[in-house]
């Protein structure tokens, strides 16, 4: 699990570096000061200026700033207190707590209009969500506070909304997104030198380029991270930097160099007093025990980080930890352990699915990968070889008791293992569920949205272009035009606009998936095929088997499977005869696409990287069927797809 540090800097736009220069300027301004707004401000920024450096003195500098802000009912200097509350919440992994001070913080900033103070309030719950697992209400948030800075022309707090908007979605599993907001806030960062925000954003490219498998990229980031905050004296930064080289040597199999920079994290979580930082760190050294293979070690250490993550309501970390547990488990053969651990990783992973948050969560399929090991049963039969033994009660006794007790260790070690190997089977089992579970929604939820592209084609792109059309007819009708280039021009118009409606039309009608709801598979592709023109592309089909209608999800997903290889013949095959033949029999469902085309390699890897082979690939796994190629450059192509009914 890869650790990523909640810095200061992203929740709070306004602060200095934490220089003890800068902290006794203030002090001095503090003393000299007569104005009691005045100095509620300026311990405001003096708790912020130690935040990174020395939480205990930074509390009683919030502290001093929140009795001064409560007696002069001064709200700007309360606004701002709950928003530095906020974040301490956040570094001690109280989550609950974080979410009221945010809250409390954009109820007073807006009554007041303090706008800038209302984009701290959104950046504390966006943190909120992100670290309790509700991705969308995270991205929802920090666009808020975005808004508000972008119009307000707040660099920093430009800076601070693109830093915490990657972080999202790098746990989203959007790296390419993580890396844009990263890179455009570093800009900023650098564009004002603020060095605390710089460390925060190499940092984040640090982990976006390490779990890329960029580990030279990313320790050149970590190592540029780790001078400034030496320089500058930023413990909370040099927490992030070495807990991302520890990452990086784990990746590169270094394990002792990885174990010594996770020990000076957990030194630095500890001084905090994170709980979900230092949960984190206990899940990481575990991680690292486990790539060690020393499982016994790496479940002590991932039982304390679970118990940390659920003290903390830390949704995110409790879900992994049970997902490691499991696997550690499993490795030290208590399968039944195993098994109730990922039943719990299944549990919070289903909460965290969030309908609303479906197009922003479309590519974070959370797969559950575990190695299928039969362990095979080692019975010893041992013969012994009994001695002439002297005829007595005695001795005769001792032997019927040994031997009663050779049999009752026998018949409970099969037992055990009979036990053990059912455990075995049912966690395997429900591993399988879960998959088909979040495979299925995965599915669906591209089914719902191909609807609703259709839908939009169909009745806002199609009627647009239907009434251009209309427009087009009655411009040509009143006006003359002498010229025959000019009425060429206008018919040339007017066709391209017909094929373009035409071409709407057939789109839209392709990706509506409701169609195979009328009269079965075997009908609707003919009636798909007839709209292809023929005279460009001759296309047979032969269909046996198909009296019964399918299972609905079968039907689906099997005549998208043909309709995207249909495309593709077209789209790159450059065939003149396409032959389609669909079988159905007891025991499976046999679908053979062949052409007459130009072929391809199917050797090379890169054949199958687009987004059309993959989802067929998908859709192939769904339905626990089997897809081969046979093409080679210029002999045309073969597809044979095979679906157990």
């Amino acid at each position: 699990m890869r650790k990523l540090l909640m810095i200061m800097l992203l929740c709070i736009p306004v602060f200095a570096l934490a220089q003890n220069k800068t902290v006794d300027s203030l002090k001095k301004i503090l003393t000299a000061t007569k104005a009691d707004t005045l100095k509620a401000d300026l311990y405001y920024q003096i708790a912020l200026e130690l935040q990174r450096m020395d939480p205990v003195q930074s509390q009683k500098m919030i502290d001093q700033a929140m009795v001064i802000a409560q007696k002069l009912k001064y709200q700007k200097g309360l606004a701002n207190v709950y928003a530095f509350m906020s974040v301490q919440y956040s570094n001690r992994g109280e989550f609950d707590s974080m979410r009221i001070a945010s809250e409390k913080t954009i109820q007073i900033a807006e009554k007041n209009n303090l706008p800038l103070i209302v984009a701290k309030g959104h950046n504390g719950l966006g943190i909120y969500y992100w670290q309790t697992g509700n991705y969308s209400e995270a991205v929802k948030n920090h666009l808020a506070a975005l808004a508000i800075r972008e119009k307000l022309k707040d660099t920093l707090g430009i800076c601070a909304s693109l830093g915490n908007l990657s972080l999202v979605y790098f746990d989203n599993q959007n790296p390419k997104k993580s890396e844009q907001y990263a890179l455009q806030s570093l800009a900023l960062a650098r564009k004002v030198n603020k060095t605390s925000m710089i460390v925060s954003c190499l940092q984040m490219l640090a982990n976006v380029y390490g779990q890329g498998g960029q580990f030279d990229k990313a320790l050149k980031m970590d190592a540029e991270a780790l001078a400034i905050c030496k320089e500058h004296n930023d413990t909370l930064g040099l927490s992030q930097v070495y807990s991302n080289m520890a990452n990086c040597y784990a990746a590169m199999k270094q394990y002792d160099k990885a174990l010594q920079y996770q020990q000076e994290v957990l030194k630095i979580d500890r001084f905090f007093n994170d709980k979900k930082q230092i949960s984190d760190t206990y899940m990481n050294i575990s991680g690292i025990y486990s790539e060690k293979k020393d499982y016994k070690t790496a479940l002590d250490w991932m039982k304390k980080g679970l118990v940390l993550s659920q003290e903390s309501k830390y949704k995110q970390g409790e879900k992994l930890g049970w997902g490691a547990l499991s696997h550690i488990y499993e490795q030290l053969g208590d399968y039944k352990n195993a098994l109730q651990a990922h039943q719990k990783y299944q549990s919070i992973s289903v909460e965290m699915i969030n309908e609303n948050s479906n197009k922003q969560i479309a590519l974070m399929q959370t797969r559950f990968d575990t190695e299928k090991k039969e362990q095979k049963i080692n019975l010893l039969n041992k013969e012994n070889t009994i001695q002439r033994l002297s005829i007595s009660k005695q001795q005769t006794t001792i032997a019927i008791i040994i031997g009663l007790l050779l049999v009752s260790i026998l018949v409970a070690g099969l037992v055990y293992n009979r036990n053990k190997l059912k455990q075995k089977a049912l966690l395997q089992a429900e591993m399988l569920r879960h998959q088909d579970m979040m495979t299925k929604a995965v599915i669906d939820a591209e089914e719902h949205e191909r609807k609703r592209i259709g839908a939009d084609l169909h009745d806002g792109v199609g009627q647009l272009f239907s009434a251009v059309k209309m427009n087009l007819n009655g411009l040509f009708e009143r006006i003359s035009l002498e010229r025959e280039e000019d009425k060429f021009l206008a018919e040339n118009t007017l066709a391209l606009v017909d094929e373009s409606c035409k071409e709407v039309r057939v789109i839209s009608h392709q990706m509506m998936p409701n169609m195979l709801l009328r009269s079965g598979i075997a009908s609707d592709l003919k009636s798909f095929i007839e709209k292809i023109d023929a005279d460009s592309l001759k296309i047979r089909l032969e269909t046996t088997g198909f009296k019964d209608r399918l299972e609905s999800n079968v039907e689906t997903m099997l005549y998208r499977i043909i309709q995207e290889t249909i495309n593709n013949v077209i789209k790159h095959a450059h065939a003149t005869q396409l032959d389609i033949i669909l079988k159905r029999d007891a025991r499976e469902i046999t679908a053979v696409i062949k052409d007459n085309g130009v072929g391809f390699d199917t050797e090379k890897a890169s054949t199958f990287e687009g987004i059309g082979l993959k989802n067929i690939l998908t859709r192939i796994e769904y339905l626990r069927g089997t897809i081969e190629y046979d093409s080679a450059p210029g002999k045309g192509t073969t597809v044979t797809v095979n679906v157990p009914v």
